[in-house]
């Protein structure tokens, strides 16, 4: 048997950046940046508002469009900010270089972040750098105008991230106690974001049982659709079914329905060996999510002992139907107007029901000249053909002939006479 000799080769360092656009994305790098555990990772915070810039101590900061904002920001413009944003297009560039993946973070519904986004998304596609966007939506009670703009701009970032994560800042309102303070409920967001990076970088950079690559992440995120993705916690080996479902039932995330998913990552991080019989539960309950069994699903495993609980479960799903993930609301919504339609009816029914009585006896009358054999056709002749010759004659006609007489509806005994 001859020995195979594996040539040395130079291994290529995964660079996952991580960047917060504008105040809110900011705000986030900040808090995110302070949790991280990993060394190797980087944050920066992009805006035009360079007092903004000076509360960023723990990451990088880059001010962009100068010349145009002269670092007091974009004045709620978006468009200012796409102009500042194109403007230090070179600094932009020059920032993911050397970047294998971008998360880029952003609150959308303002100027930087709306304006801004889309076109640092841009520049990483044209440089074939993989990224990830995950926003925020304003508050409703922030009106209609910052909504519209939030809309335009998310429109404009899932045209050119390979995936868009959307958090609502409305869901903080039903997710959280309604005691919690403002900061506290940013915090809590950022921190849902967090997880969610962490449990990547984990997947891409730690060598498991079962390796997800950057290829595979590559592929799944090229799948052109909508996007899911969230992490779930199983305090025990019987509750990873539980973690996979916990990871799509996130609150603060809208629309995280995986049917018709093209593509799916789950990556099982465990503080020890799972069970193979969960593992495999796990993987069918994720099937039934997807309804699909052409769905490429891509599984990662790895053990890390200095987990608190027992496993997180990551889930990526790519490739979702655009309208799918509106599906399930719609659907909701038919059936309560369905719902309110059948009680409308009902109603209508029970008012109407005595009209629907009387009218029921009669209703193939209409269809008389069809019926002339029928039994109450020829009865009510005999009763004409009874009367007519005691009318003629003048005779009395008894009561109990006259009482059936006017018991037969008028227009029957117009059609009797013709």
């Amino acid at each position: 048997m001859h020995n195979v000799i594996l040539k040395e080769t130079e291994s290529k360092d995964i660079n996952i950046h991580v960047i917060g656009v504008g105040g809110c994305g900011g705000n986030a790098i900040t808090t995110m940046a302070g949790l991280c555990q990993h060394t190797n990772i980087r944050f920066t915070s992009i805006n035009t508002d360079i007092s903004a810039l000076h509360q960023c101590d723990n990451h990088e900061v880059l001010l962009i469009g100068e010349a145009t904002t002269k670092g007091y920001g974009a004045g709620a413009d978006p468009q200012v900010a796409h102009s500042a944003a194109r403007q230090s297009e070179e600094a932009l560039s020059t920032l993911i270089e050397h970047d294998t993946i971008i998360i880029v973070i952003a609150g959308l519904g303002g100027g930087t972040g709306s304006g801004a986004t889309p076109v640092l998304l841009d520049i990483a596609k044209k440089k074939g750098i993989n990224a990830m966007c995950f926003v925020t939506l304003p508050f409703k009670s922030e009106g209609s105008k910052r909504h519209q703009i939030a809309l335009d701009a998310l429109q404009g970032i899932k045209a050119v991230a390979n995936a868009t994560l959307v958090l609502s800042n409305d869901s903080l309102v039903s997710a959280l106690n309604e005691t919690v303070g403002l900061l506290s409920a940013f915090r809590h967001c950022d921190t849902q974001m967090h997880r969610i990076v962490e449990a990547i970088i984990t997947m891409l950079t730690k060598t498991g049982y079962i390796n997800v690559d950057i290829n595979d992440f590559s592929h799944i995120l090229s799948l052109e659709g909508n996007t899911a993705l969230g992490v779930g916690v199983a305090e025990d080996g019987s509750l990873l079914c539980d973690a996979l479902t916990h990871a799509l039932n996130n609150p603060l995330v809208d629309d995280q329905s995986i049917i018709g998913a093209q593509g799916v990552i789950v990556q099982l991080t465990c503080k020890e060996e799972p069970s193979l019989v969960m593992y495999e539960e796990m993987l069918a309950t994720l099937q039934n999510l997807i309804e699909s069994a052409r769905a490429l699903i891509i599984t990662g495993v790895t053990v890390s002992p200095e987990l608190p609980h027992f496993g997180e479960v990551l889930v990526i799903a790519t490739g979702i139907p655009v309208a799918q993930q509106h599906s399930e609301k719609e659907q909701h919504s038919e059936k309560e107007q369905h719902s309110e339609k059948e009680k409308v009816g009902e109603l209508e029914n029970n008012t109407e029901s005595d009209e629907y009585s009387k009218l029921e006896q009669y209703s193939l009358l209409e269809e008389i000249d069809m019926i002339e054999q029928s039994r109450e056709l020829e009865e009510y002749r005999e009763i004409m053909g009874e009367m007519a010759p005691m009318k003629i004659n003048g005779s009395c006609i008894s009561s109990n002939l006259e009482s059936k007489y006017f018991n037969i509806p008028a227009f029957i005994r117009q059609q009797m006479k013709q």
